[in-house]
């Protein structure tokens, strides 16, 4: 038969055919077996687990189709052990059935950290050194001195700790602290919306110390904000105690909240500008 009939005949057309649907049956297989081993399409979100104790999440039906993977755990004052600090991926991802979620909780207890060297250095500087090495801020206290605003010394429960003695972190440190004047004033810094961690950092670095806190709503690391505090004047004295109000930044009432205090704020300051100003009297010789 010659090659040309061969090409034309039912035999090889039909062999073609064959050939043709066996590739795309393949194809459809091959397919179909990856979205059953991607779980194409079956995606889920993470739900939110700060805040929750790890032995609470166990019996979460949230978390059915996900793994807890827990990466560290470091200590953070005035979190309950096994507290959930941090989560990754982040509430809100959307993610496939048996993705492992990262976390992070709060110690049994707290960690050993090496004092740092907080003497010599300016307030912020010092108030920064200890921040970067887990620790707190106590009180700031201020003497009479030659040198103003520098860090003379740094003292652990009453007592002075030198530079590389254990400390447990998250501990608060005394900073004392040397000024031309122990009445001079510095401005008050806005911690409107600033997060507890970054209002007391604000705060020290003015030289001021931290005062009562308050708690509206749930106290929840890290998501805890300020809604209100006193005093709110433009200028305070050294060493002025801060009061604070926080509240965590996920109650439905918290932007209405700072809204009405930066709004009676501004009428404060409108208020203080009208009775600082001195009238002028016109006097006719």
């Amino acid at each position: 038969m010659a090659l040309k009939e061969f090409l034309k005949s039912k035999i090889f057309l039909k062999h073609i055919l064959l050939i043709v649907l066996s590739f795309f049956v393949l194809v459809f297989l091959v397919f179909f077996i990856l979205k059953i081993y991607t779980r194409h399409g079956q995606e889920y979100e993470v739900p939110n687990i700060t805040g929750l104790n790890i032995k609470d999440l166990v019996s979460d039906e949230s978390l059915k189709h996900f793994e807890i993977m827990i990466m560290d755990s470091v200590y953070k004052e005035g979190a309950v052990s096994g507290t959930v600090l941090t989560q990754d991926p982040s509430e809100g991802s959307l993610v496939k059935s048996g993705r492992k979620i990262y976390i992070t909780v709060a110690s049994y207890s707290g960690e050993m950290v090496k004092m740092p060297l907080c003497k010599d250095k300016s307030l912020k500087s010092a108030v920064q050194t200890l921040a970067d090495a887990g620790l707190k801020v106590g009180t700031i206290m201020y003497r009479n001195g030659e040198i103003d605003n520098i860090v003379v010394e740094q003292r652990y429960k009453g007592k002075n700790i030198n530079v590389g003695n254990d400390i447990v972190s998250g501990e608060a440190v005394d900073l004392i602290v040397e000024v031309s004047s122990t009445t001079k004033e510095v401005m008050m810094p806005d911690i409107s919306a600033k997060t507890e961690t970054e209002a007391e950092i604000m705060l020290w670095k003015a030289g001021l110390n931290i005062g009562r806190k308050i708690f509206q709503g749930k106290n929840k690391d890290g998501k805890n904000r300020v809604i209100n505090y006193t005093p709110t004047s433009h200028y305070v004295m050294i060493g002025t105690a801060v009061n604070i109000t926080l509240m965590n930044e996920n109650e439905t009432a918290y932007k209405k909240q700072i809204e009405d205090f930066i709004q009676s704020k501004q009428i404060e300051e409108i208020i203080e500008e009208s009775e600082s100003e001195t009238p002028t009297d016109n006097i006719q010789n």
